[in-house]
This record gives C-alpha cells, structure tokens and sequence, in this order.
C-alpha cells in the first residue's frame, strides 16, 4: 500500500508530465508556423516584401520587453514567499499590458494597410499574433486559477502548481522573442 507521500509524489510527477506533454503540443504547433513562415520567406524573391515594408517597431518591441518583464516578476514570485502577492500582481498586469499592445499593434497593421488580404505574409503576422495572443489569455487564465492560491488560498498553494503555470508562462516568452525577432527584426 502506498504511503501518503507516495501518492502526492506521483501526482506531482503526473501533473508535470501532463504540462511537459502540453507544451510540447503547442510547441509543434508553433513549430509548424515558423516551418511555413521560412517555406514562404525562402520562396520570396524580395524581403521584406512591399506589403510588410512599414511595419511597426515599437509597438513589437515593447510587447517583447513586457513579455521579459512578466517573465522576471513570475521568477520573483516563485522564490520570494514574503512578496509573492505582488510579484502575482504584477506578472498578471503585465500580461494585460501585453494584450493591450498587441491591440494597438492590430490597429496599427491596419492602419499601414498590413491586412490579411494582403497575401501570405501579411497573413502570417496577423496569424502569428493572434494565436499567440490567445495563447496569452490561456495563460492569463492559469494565472488567474494560481491567483486564488496565491492571494487567499496560500496553504493550499504547492510548487508544482507555481511550477506548471511558470512553465507556461515562460514558454510564452520564447515564442514571443522568436515571433518578434522573425517577423520585425530580421
């Protein structure tokens, strides 16, 4: 018969697995993105192509040094106990920040005339944005779930749980840098 620490061990193990096996779902599809994006890119004779050539940015670039910021606060919150309740607050606002600019991001590819309509580039940023947007509110989601243990429920709030959401969290960062340094940098 299995001892109580025991059973919690394999449940710890379990839930890892489940978020291991979770990001790795999302990574090939992410992965499978960026497969098309290059596909397109190489069989493009001019880059940037005109419909992309005044792309915004700032906006980009500041959604990258928010996503670093959450990336940092969600750090601070997992090693400090005494603050965590902050460091929450602030990782959650953070990501509410990187919604926001991503709107104002949507508003002002319009406004330069980047539309879906446009072709498979201009397609492939809004895409891209998009999903990983709503891969944010995923993660919103989750810190929200992690909310109700860090702020109220502190007793109750386990590492795994920080862990599992963390994993989250920080993958959304990659793919972000990744998402900015493909389409607005290089």
């Amino acid at each position: 018969m299995a001892t109580k620490a025991q059973i919690q061990e394999e449940k710890v193990f379990q839930n890892s697995v489940a978020m291991t096996v979770t990001l790795i779902a999302f990574g090939m599809m992410f992965a499978t993105l960026f497969l098309g994006y290059f596909l397109v890119r190489a069989n493009t004779a001019v880059w940037p192509p005109v419909e992309i050539q005044n792309m915004p940015k700032l906006l980009p670039f500041l959604s990258t040094l928010v996503m670093g910021l959450s990336s940092l606060t969600y750090l601070k919150m997992e090693k400090s106990e005494s603050q965590r309740s902050l460091y929450w607050i602030l990782t959650f606002a953070l990501g509410i920040v990187f919604l926001v600019l991503q709107w104002i991001l949507w508003g002002a590819l319009k406004e330069k005339g980047i539309l879906v309509s446009n072709g498979n580039v201009p397609s492939m940023v809004i895409a891209f944005t998009w999903i990983h947007a709503a891969h944010i509110l995923l993660g919103l989601i989750a810190l929200s779930w992690l909310g109700k243990y860090v702020l109220k429920k502190k007793e109750e709030l386990t590492v795994i749980k920080l862990m599992n959401v963390g994993k989250f969290w920080h993958f959304l960062g990659v793919i972000w840098l990744l998402i900015y340094l493909m389409m607005f940098v290089l």
